[in-house]
């Protein structure tokens, strides 16, 4: 009859209605992703099944209204209330560390004792970062033994002071983000809550440490491993020794109390160098703009030199220098800040695109 459209081979009808079907779903699942990615509404919406439409219903696939997709149903409340109740511990005991503590306790223990050395000279504990094939990241392992030898050290009469360096090539890599523990989950409000207490914790055991703490910079620190230095009372750095906070580039926001130790240190020209533009500093460099208090001689005992100069500042007298410019209250809400902001910028356009860019191998 005039105006409708030719009869097809009913063949070809139903396959053309399964591919625009499977078509249709594969789209759904793409827009249900992208909205957890950027945690909106229409995350919460998505088809649980594919949709199948008859064969003599196919020729009017394209006009015939289709079903509401299901709504996703909320998470169980015992669910966020486990979840509430591992992100509002202190701040010390981030869920990454709560977990390497559990399996440690448990039958299959694992040994974290490796990843830190321990020396002791004289009234110095000397505390090496001992993962030198990962580049000492801070991932859970070592932030873990980390954890313990704080607590230890905080009550023990045999040391005085604390002096921390790395093996191998470098200090520390930084935050290992897929290997910091944070639990698979699909509510970005999860996620989010985790990423911010981690990044808390990773921090928060060198602010409230309360005997004089030292680095002795090995080699390149990068990220965190460059921040947290900052949150110790001296660094004494080798000639090679590099430091970097990549932060534009990762498309993250700064961490570490950054935001407020690198002005109080080095002025707001060097903050800006390192945070804002994220320029690599030499051990030279870093020691003109004030980061490195000591630049050691080439061919020079690098923990040597800084056990030395933490026995001097002990018999001094002096304390914790970090606490001569800020209190604890105030270091504890910028780091409680920034673990928010970076915990809302994994949620970014731009972090996501760093990451494939470096996956991809870009630039």
């Amino acid at each position: 009859a005039k105006g409708y459209p030719p009869r097809e081979p009913r063949e070809r009808s139903a396959a053309r209605a399964a591919a625009e079907a499977a078509d249709r779903t594969r789209k759904m699942a793409s827009i249900n992703t992208a909205a957890r990615l950027s945690r909106l509404p229409a995350a919460r919406f998505v088809s649980r099944a594919p949709l199948t439409l008859s064969a003599p219903r196919a020729r009017w696939l394209s006009t015939a209204p289709q079903p509401a997709p299901a709504l996703e149903p909320a998470p169980p409340s015992d669910f966020l209330a486990k979840m509430e109740e591992r992100c509002s511990r202190e701040a010390l005991y981030p869920p990454a560390l709560e977990q390497h503590r559990r399996e440690a306790s448990g039958s299959k223990a694992a040994d974290n004792t490796g990843a830190i050395t321990i020396e002791l000279r004289g009234r110095v504990a000397v505390w090496t970062l001992n993962q030198p094939e990962k580049l000492n990241p801070l991932n859970v392992t070592i932030l873990s033994r980390l954890t313990q030898l704080f607590a230890e050290a905080a009550s023990s009469p045999a040391v005085d002071a604390v002096v921390l360096t790395g093996s191998g090539r470098y200090l520390s890599s930084g935050a290992a983000f897929f290997d910091v523990g944070v639990d698979k989950v699909n509510w970005p409000s999860v996620l989010h809550s985790q990423v911010a207490r981690l990044n808390v914790g990773i921090f928060h055991p060198f602010i409230h440490f309360p005997k004089p703490l030292f680095i002795a910079a090995n080699g390149p620190a990068v990220g965190g491993g460059t921040t947290m230095q900052l949150l110790c009372d001296a660094v004494l750095a080798a000639p090679g020794a590099t430091f970097h906070t990549p932060f534009k580039k990762l498309g993250i926001t700064k961490e570490g109390c950054s935001t407020l130790t690198f002005a109080q240190k080095m002025g707001s020209e060097g903050a800006r160098r390192m945070l804002d533009e994220g320029e690599k500093l030499s051990a030279a460099e870093a020691a003109r703009l004030g980061f490195v208090d000591v630049l050691v001689e080439e061919g020079s005992d690098l923990v040597a030199a800084a056990c030395e100069f933490a026995e001097g500042w002990v018999s001094e007298g002096r304390g914790r220098r970090i606490l001569e410019h800020n209190t604890l209250d105030e270091l504890d809400e910028v780091n409680e800040q920034e673990g928010q902001q970076l915990a809302s910028a994994i949620f970014s356009k731009a972090f996501w695109a760093a990451t494939l860019r470096k996956a991809a191998g870009l630039k």
